[in-house]
């Protein structure tokens, strides 16, 4: 790709190269905004270096996205590296304070996700203005940030199990909490192929696809769902919902700036200030974190049940039912089975049958229910808890 007037260093891909037209991008109020929300809030709390945000995360997914680009246009027959960056570059743009532990409020509130908001500050923002200007077609950047691109495999630069964002996010996660994952993603990059419109991935990557799967499966265990980030999200979680109506969430389709003047600085001063919230803060301050009571692996139960269990452990330990948390977190680990086929000497070869590694994996997806409640309360609630299961509490 030409026409790179600028460049970023960055730790996990080198120097980054920007166009005129990704510089301006940079320049606009929702991507500068991105320096303001926390790629893995909660986290810091574990792991001190965990401070990166969803900006740098941004200029990453951008940079992985042109290199699969610049393969693809061998097969597509055009240039289409300026379309992924800017799809990669711009796919965030519509996360909330806090990142993920905002995504229950904003459905709620709006209706809609962070991918949906992404499109919504695209189309009624200054992006629209600049991407006209540069010739791009902005619905044509909107379909890849929803995975809804004409062309299969441009989508799935940018929205599937084995795309730009997911392996920028998985080696950046590593670097800065210094869990150590070590995973090839450039190789991954510069393998991709389009084979009957459809994203594949050359044999010779296989071991780098591998890994990437396995560290994901390690990070959601060790930095994602680490009992003590997951408190911290939780505590975050539950003082957002508190202010939520201060928000005006509602108005952010008829006027977007709501949506762009909340970050994670001005929701903490908002919380710090709030009734229901500012308790929750003085804690989060202080470090007295939510405490894990008990967890329970690989049991399905629905919303009914762990309510009644709820009510069962507060009737039991007399603690006040709002001071019982629990949590399933949604693991948004991706099955192998919708990995991308691999290439070799003219053929197609499914993944799960050539590789061991992902035949294995395809059988390994972490189900988590945990009980959480504050420090003063966990022996009390441990003794009732113990080593029984959810199906003594119903």
């Amino acid at each position: 790709m030409k026409g790179f007037i600028k460049s970023i260093k960055d730790p996990i891909h080198g120097y980054v190269e920007l166009t005129e037209l990704e510089i301006d991008l940079l320049d606009t109020l929702p991507l500068q905004r991105l320096r303001r929300i926390k790629q893995l809030p909660g986290s810091e709390y574990v792991y001190p270096g965990a401070i990166n945000t969803r900006f740098e995360h941004s200029l990453g997914v951008m940079h992985l996205a042109g290199l699969m680009g610049e393969r693809l246009a061998e097969y597509v027959g055009e240039e289409v590296s300026t379309e992924l960056r800017a799809a990669g570059l711009l796919h965030d743009i519509g996360h909330g304070p806090f990142s993920h532990s905002f995504e229950s409020i904003l459905r709620e509130k709006t209706g809609m996700s962070h991918e949906d908001v992404s499109v919504l500050l695209i189309q009624k923002t200054e992006i629209s203005d600049i991407m006209n200007r540069h010739g791009l077609n902005v619905s044509d950047i909107c379909d890849l940030i929803r995975g809804k691109h004409r062309r299969r495999s441009l989508s799935k630069v940018i929205n599937s199990s084995v795309d730009a964002d997911k392996m920028d996010y998985t080696v950046r996660d590593s670097y800065h909490t210094g869990a150590g994952y070590s995973v090839d993603i450039h190789r991954i990059a510069i393998n991709v192929m389009e084979i009957e419109g459809d994203l594949v991935i050359h044999m010779r990557a296989l071991e780098a696809v591998e890994s990437l799967l396995m560290a994901r499966l390690l990070s959601f265990r060790t930095i994602y769902y680490h009992k003590t980030s997951r408190g911290v999200q939780l505590m975050l979680e539950l003082a957002m919902k508190s202010i939520a109506d201060e928000l005006n969430l509602e108005e952010i389709n008829d006027n977007p700036d709501v949506f762009l003047e909340l970050d994670d600085y001005s929701v903490w001063e908002l919380m710090k200030r709030g009734v229901h919230s500012r308790d929750i803060i003085r804690k989060l301050m202080r470090r007295e974190i939510l405490k894990l009571v008990a967890e329970w692996h690989n049991i399905e139960l629905s919303m009914e049940e762990l309510e009644k269990i709820r009510e069962e452990l507060s009737k039991r330990s007399g603690i006040r039912k709002n001071d019982i948390i629990i949590d399933v977190p949604r693991i948004a680990f991706v099955k192998p089975h919708d990995l991308p086929m691999l290439w070799k000497d003219g053929k197609l070869y499914d993944p799960l049958k050539v590789s061991p590694v992902l035949s294995r994996l395809e059988q390994t997806f972490p189900s988590l229910t945990r009980i959480y409640t504050w420090p003063h309360f966990r022996n009390r609630l441990r003794e009732i808890i113990r080593n029984k299961g959810p199906a003594s509490f119903l």
